[in-house]
């Protein structure tokens, strides 16, 4: 080629241009890149200054700090690196793919990310097939195209909702969170008739959108959206046990069902009680029977025990005759005092409520901490406790509703019973029980 060509100068003039690009970013790279504060204690501190009088404001990468002027020593003023930057972007053209990129890269370098994607754009913009800047945006080549992120979820059927990805499905239940948040507040209105429209909007929501909203508003003040809260927490649980084999997270609502029914027990209000427990009972028996037979023994407030145990009454299963026994042992100790101290472990006075997991009523396993019950044995008798002779005497009935056992309600004769022949007892029922289950979904089939 001639080197006084036209094509020749031309190919020269570009080489020079794209030089004096990365030069003239290098050189911009090396510039201060904000204003220096230096205090009279000797420390340095980067950003842009602003005089307030007796005072500055700093404005840096980690916030904004004000400095009194009798403590700074100097001030050496800068442009920012966001200054610089939109002084190097105006100088480029937008074909300057080169020129682009390594404006990005240097944003890159000075901590600015959000130019350094807009950089990365305009560097695709000039040249689509341009690797790097590809990859920097998150793009992927598929079949011989790249494809942004965006296309890719689009690609996959996903929607944009609230700046998230997710799937259409996914979508429409969190646009029935939404929903039942605003409806959970019209329900605590104190019209009776928008209460009760409130209340029949929330039981047409998808079921799995109610569980957070609901369960946020079951601790409300307004006992009209405590109501809703507790109605839609049961609307939920019936559609789990209506959908048992289909559930995939069967575990963690298992978990929060234990947690609700803590909550159930704690209602004051009795007529929201009610609603609240018979919205526990909407998952089965099967499931929330484990957690009421665990807290008869746990709770710690003896209303709530009793509580617990007029609910396993009124389910009636055998497989709850082991804690109450030890829930009435538990109270039972409360009226002696600590004199003397014997630990005795009386875990293995609970029975395996489903001894063969082949027989289990519930196709799916869950798992529930057995309670462990360590009581002290002390020896001399004191007062009865408040509250006492009213829980005996639930417990009592409850396990005489069970058992069919008339032994009132003081704990020994229920001790020696079940010590005796209650155990084995247990055991019958419970496996009968399990074999009329069985016989039942065999019949649904």
């Amino acid at each position: 080629m001639n080197p006084r060509s036209p094509a020749r100068f031309l190919h020269s003039i570009l080489a020079m241009k794209t030089t004096l690009s990365a030069l003239f970013l290098a050189l911009a790279a090396s510039l201060a890149a904000a204003d220096t504060v230096t205090t009279i204690d000797g420390r340095r501190i980067e950003g842009k200054v602003t005089d307030l009088g007796d005072e500055i404001l700093l404005e840096g990468k980690y916030g904004s700090t004000r400095f009194r002027k009798n403590q700074i020593d100097k001030i050496e003023y800068g442009k920012t690196s966001l200054e610089l930057y939109a002084e190097k972007s105006a100088a480029l053209k937008d074909d300057d793919a080169k020129g682009h990129w390594a404006l990005a890269k240097w944003c890159k370098d000075n901590g600015i990310e959000a130019e350094y994607r807009k950089e990365a754009g305009k560097t695709v913009a000039a040249d689509p097939n341009h690797e790097a800047a590809r990859l920097a945006l998150g793009h992927k080549l598929i079949a011989g195209e790249w494809k942004s992120p965006d296309d890719i979820h689009l690609d996959n059927g996903e929607v944009k909702r609230d700046g998230e990805w997710m799937t259409e499905d996914e979508a429409d239940r969190r646009d029935g969170e939404d929903l039942a948040k605003k409806c959970l507040g019209e329900a605590g209105l104190k019209d009776p008739a928008k209460h009760d429209a409130a209340v029949a909007a929330i039981l047409k929501i998808r079921a799995d959108s109610l569980l957070a909203p609901c369960s946020r508003s079951i601790g409300s003040s307004n006992k009209g959206t405590r109501i809703a809260a507790w109605k839609g927490l049961k609307r939920f649980f019936q559609h789990t046990h209506d959908n048992l084999p289909s559930i995939r997270d069967l575990q963690a609502r298992f978990d929060k069902l234990g947690d609700l029914t803590g909550t159930a027990l704690r209602e004051k209000d009795e007529a929201i009680r009610e609603i609240a427990v018979d919205a526990t009972r909407g998952m089965g028996d099967d499931y929330a029977r484990m957690w009421y037979q665990k807290r008869v023994v746990e709770e710690e407030q003896w209303d709530s025990r009793r509580r617990s145990a007029k609910v396993l009454g009124e389910m009636g299963s055998a497989s709850s005759v082991p804690y109450m026994i030890a829930a009435f042992y538990t109270i039972y100790m409360e009226i002696r005092a600590t004199n003397a101290t014997q630990v005795q472990d009386i875990t293995d006075s609970f029975v395996d409520i489903f001894p063969d997991p082949t027989r289990r009523a519930i196709p799916v396993p869950v798992r529930i901490e057995t309670p462990r019950l360590q009581i002290q044995r002390v020896k001399t008798t004191v007062a009865f406790p408040e509250g006492y002779h009213e829980t005996s005497a639930m417990f009592g009935a409850v396990l005489q509703k069970l058992t069919g056992q008339e032994l009132g309600d003081d704990f020994t004769p229920w001790n020696e019973w079940y010590r005796k022949d209650g155990k084995a007892w247990v055991k019958t029922k419970v496996a009968e029980e399990a074999e009329a289950r069985e016989k039942r979904a065999m019949e649904r089939k």
